[in-house]
């Protein structure tokens, strides 16, 4: 996956957001509805309030995932070594590099249009729900490729929690796990603790 690709999955993952009611079709219309609400917090920059726009929308994403399941998921073998206090800097790192690559994407797609598939894919005895979106650029957006993405979720109490998302069929946890693997291999699980805070500009 190219760096353009992997940008675009996770600027379009926190774009479309995710979920929060007790059904299946219920996350297909909360998705639909966050989208719209994302939307509008990023059509609310104007040349000078970039940063804060950016705060906003992050924050109002940020609950949607699990980011803690999507870190050892992406981390593998390692993450059962890793102690508490690893696993928690892990994860810190890991949702600031995830929104990092999202606050330098997602205004490229602000003006871009989010379509959801109404039959969401159950799986797992109903604990894994799968629902299909694309981002259809429009004439304004600088970029001109449908995005096809898939989003991985499970209820979390009154809540769809997204823990993987694939772009065109390449899952993200599985494109970070041969990274995050190589980084421990060579320098353990403090050093992929350093790699990432420095990635993430924290």
């Amino acid at each position: 996956m190219n760096a353009f690709k992997k940008s675009i999955l996770t600027a379009a993952t926190l774009l479309c957001c995710s979920v929060a009611f007790a059904a299946p079709a219920d996350a297909v219309n909360q998705i639909k509805t966050n989208s719209v609400e994302v939307l509008k917090i990023l059509n609310k920059e104007n040349g000078a309030n970039a940063e804060a726009v950016k705060a906003e929308a992050e924050r109002y994403a940020s609950p949607y995932f699990d980011f803690e399941r999507m870190t050892a998921l992406a981390v593998g073998q390692p993450w059962k070594q890793a102690s508490a206090e690893q696993k928690k800097q892990l994860t810190e790192a890991f949702k600031n590099k995830l929104i990092r690559i999202y606050s330098g994407t997602m205004f490229q797609y602000k003006s871009a249009q989010v379509t959801v598939n109404d039959k969401p894919r159950v799986e797992n005895n109903g604990k894994q729900v799968i629902i299909n979106t694309e981002v259809l650029p429009t004439a304004n957006s600088p970029k001109s490729e449908i995005v096809h993405i898939d989003y991985t979720t499970y209820q979390s109490g009154d809540k769809y929690r997204i823990y993987d998302v694939k772009v065109e069929g390449q899952s993200l946890v599985t494109v970070y796990r041969t990274q995050f693997k190589e980084i421990v291999n060579k320098s353990g699980i403090d050093g992929l603790i350093a790699e990432l805070k420095k990635e993430g500009g924290k």
